[in-house]
């Protein structure tokens, strides 16, 4: 079977930038259609730190992630062997699952009439009789946005639109590849839910757990319905060594920290398997104009920060919003990048540069119990700037 519809907006990808965007456009009185993979919201690997910045994004939309069970997170830990510091954050952060989050944001989306496709992969995108900007002439790209998608049963539909948004996380769409790689995509991450004993839940209640080991490192959260989450971070090299397994991971995780292990003791893995990412592009920013016209890439697609910073979401909310202000002006996908571009390329020099000195040598963390407003300088740093903060919560 094939249908024909056509949409002012194709959004690939229904997670919180995508999601934002549809939303945006769809109060704007535009007619955006939102393809999802997904027939369901999954778990996905994520640290699931909902950062002081990112918040007035969502309220915005209306949602409000208490009233979803989010896990209200005042203060931040470094640990190694045991804990080398703890500082209060500037502003009080959330800690909520991906798949209650999604959800949520899926159906407002659907209710604010966002024509929502779940259940739906993109098998090709591309755009028919454009006119290219380049470097030697002027002329505006014009012409339709064609994606071609199928649901579970193999039917096709062919869309259009006159425009599209990639908003597809850290995996890439075929045919529309990043156009470079991270300035660090040796890791890879495994996420696993677990609940921990009555004690060591009270101990790491309202604290995010920075937890260093050799050739990593992992964050360990509260959750709502009484789950942690332990996102975690190897080169691939050295996951390679522990052939791939987890639990073996585990044991290396724990044997570099004492007080990882003490968390651990007695908790038990909700989840059958861990979730898996790998080839994970942190550093990676959306490069300058290229000649074709280009999809306006939100999120992990336009910018990569390592997750240690916490303001992987907050990118993607900010992003998603500034792309529907610009499109709703008549900017281009262009000028959108060029200007991420200026927003994010040096802020991803100096995390990336941070996470590759705590993966290399876990000790230079002693530095903040010598220094323990470094941490919070190095929070604030890594933060959206105040302007955007103000600006999206008006």
């Amino acid at each position: 079977m094939i249908l024909t519809l056509c949409h002012d907006a194709l959004i690939v990808g229904g997670g919180p930038a995508g999601c934002t965007l549809a939303i945006a456009l769809a109060r704007a009185g535009r007619h955006a259609v939102l393809i999802e993979k997904s027939k369901s919201a999954q778990h996905k690997v994520c640290g699931e730190f909902l950062s002081p910045e990112s918040l007035p994004y969502l309220r915005r939309i209306g949602i409000h992630p208490e009233e979803l069970g989010a896990q209200t997170i005042h203060s931040m830990r470094v640990a190694g062997r045991d804990v080398i510091t703890e500082v209060e954050l500037p502003s009080p952060a959330l800690s909520l699952t991906r798949r209650t989050l999604d959800e949520s944001l899926l159906l407002s989306a659907q209710h604010a009439g966002v024509s929502l496709l779940r259940g739906y992969t993109v098998e090709h995108l591309s755009r028919d009789g454009a006119q290219y900007r380049t470097n030697h002439g002027s002329g505006v790209a014009s012409g339709l946005w064609h994606a071609q998608i199928k649901d579970t049963s193999h039917s096709s539909i062919s869309i259009h639109g006159q425009d599209a948004f990639l908003a597809t996380g850290k995996h890439d769409l075929r045919g529309w590849q990043r156009e470079a790689r991270g300035t660090q995509d040796n890791l890879v991450a495994l996420k696993m839910y677990f609940v921990l004993s009555p004690e060591q839940q009270a101990k790491i209640a309202g604290h995010v757990e920075l937890i260093l080991y050799s050739d990593g490192y992992a964050g360990l959260q509260p959750v709502e319905s009484g789950m942690v989450n332990l996102c975690a971070l190897i080169t691939r090299d050295k996951l390679r060594s522990l052939d791939g397994r987890w639990d073996r991971l585990l044991e290396h995780m724990q044997h570099h920290s004492p007080h990882l292990a003490r968390r651990l003791s007695g908790a038990r893995q909700v989840l059958d398997r861990p979730l898996a990412l790998s080839a994970i592009p942190y550093g990676y920013c959306v490069g300058p104009a290229i000649d074709e016209p280009s999809p306006w890439r939100l999120g992990d697609q336009a910018a990569v920060i390592p997750s240690f910073c916490g303001d992987g979401m907050g990118i993607a909310l900010y992003t998603a919003e500034r792309a529907a202000e610009l499109y709703l002006s008549g900017s281009t996908s262009a000028a959108f990048h060029a200007e991420a571009r200026r927003e994010f390329k040096h802020r991803l020099y100096y995390t990336t540069m941070l996470s590759r000195l705590m993966i290399a040598m876990p000790a230079i963390a002693q530095v903040a119990r010598l220094w323990p407003s470094a941490l919070t300088e190095i929070f604030t740093a890594t933060r959206l700037p105040g302007s955007v903060i103000h600006a999206a919560s008006h």
